[in-house]
């Protein structure tokens, strides 16, 4: 074999015939090595289970560091046993000692993406690291992993229950649990640990979608000792309560306020660190202009050197997501460390109008999209009827349900008050934003619902590949799996793919159900409408004279 070597050995037979197995797995590990020196390097055609390659068009992630040659999986090779592992023999090009974040991963065409395969075991000399498992990939390599200390923030609300991923993966736990009041103090208790190994820091928010809390910020920020007096009360809660830290995420405040922000949270940090505490930002991201970048009542230098970590809100327009988030990161980067940064994505869709942009549940996105009604006034036995999903009928101008590259969303537009176009958050949308924490050396990512809530995109299946690999899974869903599926309980369909279905009626009378199911690529919903069919009424007779 070149450059690698295997044995068998898992499964529970009976213990002479384990025994027996082991002496084997010996036997083959020692050939298999010194086939490996005497014949593999001397040959130029590998015969072995891996061979060594120099596939250029598989990329090595930015967040790794080869350690090996790429090796490619024999089609020859015969495959693993049940019940039993392949063990590997890699030749590392550098020796080494240092075993700290070395795994052997493996890549798959299909995902597009290094996994970790296995852990490594060095040899004394440390020029080989041995590791075993039982689904060989197509293609694998010894990697060192430069950053596996990113974080996980996970945002809950008041009495939520945690994503049970969430519960697994999260550092960090922040539940919105106070607000500012006019005096300076804070309202609210803090939630209950939530049931993870993750630090439970709550939150102190302020937003224009909490009446009265912008105000109040502004009331706490005009002057010195208003100021002072905050950063007291909050540190007495702290003490209090027993918090190991606080998030603050003071939202949507005036430009004016950029000097007294920052000397707010100076002051506090100052505090807190004192105490042995963290303190935590979550701050609105900066906004594109024509030529500059707009922080507006942010100094994100300034409280990049007060903060422990500082998360991005999200940003809610899709339509300038991609576009503007390159030029926004690396400015945010020039001036704060990026292990500080951490990008929030969420599971919420949005929907942008005339009058804005507002957050959907996934559930509400996909009920607006297969609205039903009908386009024929009889509703006759034997006769054609039209059901039409109104918000995506492409015959009418609409997009249809659809992948959006240039968002990288599952999106649709319809028309209401002037057009809205919806982009739904899914694992799709959300390997493609993970993308941006990998490229620009970011401190992690954030999630801003952390729930249960089934209600809500499951983006957590992009973010768990994401944590074990530290690559984002850049996958979009086949056109196909977009498209409308009808379905009714008699009589026959036409066409549907656009958005309209025409329904050939049966001869009998009754009620019937025509459903139509539809998909963001990940999920499927239903949508019912039941229509009564009425029999044909005897034509009258005519009398001759």
């Amino acid at each position: 074999m070149q450059g690698a070597t295997l044995s068998g050995g898992r499964g529970r037979p009976s213990p002479m015939r384990f025994i027996v197995l082991a002496l084997i797995g010996i036997a083959v590990l020692t050939i298999g090595i010194l086939a490996w020196f005497f014949f593999g390097r001397g040959s130029s055609e590998c015969s072995s289970d891996y061979c060594e390659t120099s596939l250029a068009t598989i990329e090595i992630p930015a967040d790794f560091e080869q350690h090996s040659k790429l090796f490619e999986r024999n089609p020859n090779a015969d495959p693993v046993p049940d019940g039993f592992d392949l063990e590997v023999a890699i030749p590392l090009e550098v020796p080494t000692t240092d075993d700290r974040g070395l795994s052997i991963y493996g890549y798959s065409t299909e995902s597009q993406i290094w996994e970790p395969i296995a852990s490594i075991v060095l040899n004394e000399t440390g020029e080989l690291a041995t590791g075993r498992f039982a689904d060989p990939p197509e293609y694998l390599a010894v990697f060192r992993r430069l950053n596996e200390g990113r974080q996980v923030v996970a945002y809950l609300n008041r009495n939520d229950t945690l994503h049970p991923t969430a519960a697994l993966l999260a550092t960090v736990v922040h539940t919105f649990d106070f607000t500012p009041a006019p005096d300076g103090s804070l309202e609210g208790q803090p939630s209950p640990r939530p049931a993870t190994t993750a630090v439970h820091y709550p939150v102190i928010s302020a937003s224009s979608e909490i009446d009265g809390s912008v105000p109040n910020v502004d009331n706490i920020l005009s002057t010195g000792a208003d100021r002072t007096n905050h950063v007291r009360q909050i540190l007495q809660r702290v003490a209090a309560h027993r918090l190991a830290g606080i998030d603050i995420a003071y939202l949507d405040l005036r430009a004016d306020h950029r000097t007294s922000f920052t000397l707010l949270i100076s002051e506090l940090a100052e505090g807190l660190h004192a105490q042995g505490k963290t303190l935590t930002l979550t701050l609105p991201a900066p906004l594109k202009g024509i030529d500059r970048i707009d922080e507006g009542a942010y100094d994100w230098a300034a409280l990049g050197q007060s903060a422990d970590l500082i998360k991005v809100a999200p940003i809610r327009d899709q339509s300038t997501y991609r576009l503007h988030l390159p030029e926004i990161l690396e400015h945010i980067t020039a001036v704060v460390d990026p292990a500080k940064v951490i990008l929030t994505i969420t599971p919420y869709a949005s929907e942008k109008s005339a009058d804005g942009v507002r957050s959907l549940t996934l559930t509400e996105a996909m009920t607006v999209a297969s609205k039903l009604a009908i386009r024929s006034e009889n509703m006759e036995v034997g006769g054609d009827i039209q059901v039409v999903a109104v918000n995506i009928d492409r015959d009418e101008g609409l997009s249809g349900l659809r992948w959006q590259p240039e968002t990288a969303t599952v999106a649709f537009t319809y028309k209401l008050n002037g057009g809205r176009t919806v982009w739904i958050e899914n694992m799709f949308s959300a390997g493609f934003k993970l993308e941006f924490v990998s490229v620009y050396g970011l401190g992690g990512l954030a999630v801003e619902d952390s729930s249960a809530n089934v209600f809500l995109g499951n983006i957590w299946t992009a973010v768990e590949p994401f944590v074990a690999s530290g690559q984002a899974v850049l996958l979009q869903p086949d056109q196909d799996q977009l498209l409308p599926r009808w379905e009714v309980t008699a009589g026959n369909l036409v066409g549907g793919e656009r958005g309209l279905v025409t329904w050939q009626t049966p001869l009998e009378a009754g009620s019937y159900t025509v459903t139509l199911t539809l998909s963001d690529g990940v999920e499927r919903f239903e949508s019912r409408i039941v229509l009564f069919l009425e029999s044909l009424e005897d034509e009258p007779v005519e009398e001759t004279p």
